[in-house]
């Protein structure tokens, strides 16, 4: 039988495994981060607006020059919000190439989280592209992979959650207008893709090869949820109480 002390610390340490409901606390400052070939830049946006609930909206522009030349535009409209256990970002973007070749690109929008301590995570995640062209071009266009390198890529701190998009063939267009490329998700309607951490920040990542005078389209969501791993001593409490109720049924 548990002592009366032990019994608090197995109170406590079932408290720790249980999981977390998503509480968002903080709209916090998104980062978004442009980079094509030697040149990258990097923008720290605060929210412009934010609800009673702590979710932040996050609408605007970001432009890269070489000198006097254009060589990207980026424009976004998201939603954000974070707390110590929990974290999401959703919306859309879309990035044209202004330069005069073609480019590739990795475009980074990342959110940082109040996580402390070892966790554990469930995600989730989507994205739908597409390629856009332009009557300024003649409608010629191309998006492509860069490498072998996935569309999108979502991390939490250092550790690859997941990615989607793998392997996908090249987009082409010979007429002004739109060619939907896919959507692609995992984990289900409320995070359920279980990753062994939840750090900070949480972030998605796009690669891609853009001709010029072409815009890529997205549309996008990354969620996650995380629960604190017990302290070994909490682990011990738990320990014990599943041999004290073996030997009372016994």
């Amino acid at each position: 039988m548990l002592s009366y002390g032990n019994r608090l610390r197995f109170a406590a340490a079932v408290a720790a495994c249980t999981f977390v409901v998503p509480v968002y606390a903080d709209a916090p400052a998104m980062t978004i981060m442009v980079s094509a070939g030697s040149l990258a830049k990097s923008n720290t946006v605060q929210p412009g607006t934010t609800s009673a609930g702590g979710v932040g909206t996050y609408i605007g522009s970001l432009s890269g020059t070489n000198g006097s030349s254009s060589i990207w535009n980026c424009n976004y409209n998201f939603s954000a919000a974070s707390s110590a256990l929990s974290a999401t970002e959703s919306g859309s973007v879309s990035l044209t190439n202004s330069s005069s070749a073609s480019l590739a690109f990795a475009l980074t929008i990342s959110i940082p989280t109040q996580a402390s301590g070892p966790m554990t995570g469930l995600f989730n995640g989507s994205v739908s592209a597409a390629l856009i062209t332009a009557a300024g071009t003649g409608g010629v266009g191309s998006m492509g992979q860069v490498g072998f390198s996935p569309l999108w890529v979502a991390t939490t701190g250092t550790t690859q959650v997941n990615a989607l998009f793998t392997n996908w063939a090249t987009a082409t267009r010979s007429t002004p207008g739109v060619t939907f490329i896919g959507s692609q998700s995992f984990g289900g309607s409320q995070p359920s893709f279980a990753v062994a951490d939840f750090g900070s920040p949480l972030a998605i990542t796009f690669n891609f090869i853009l001709s010029a005078g072409a815009t890529a389209s997205f549309s996008t969501a990354f969620a996650g949820v995380g629960t604190p791993v017990p302290a070994p001593g909490a682990i011990a409490v738990l320990a014990m109480a599943g041999l004290g109720a073996r030997r009372r049924r016994r």
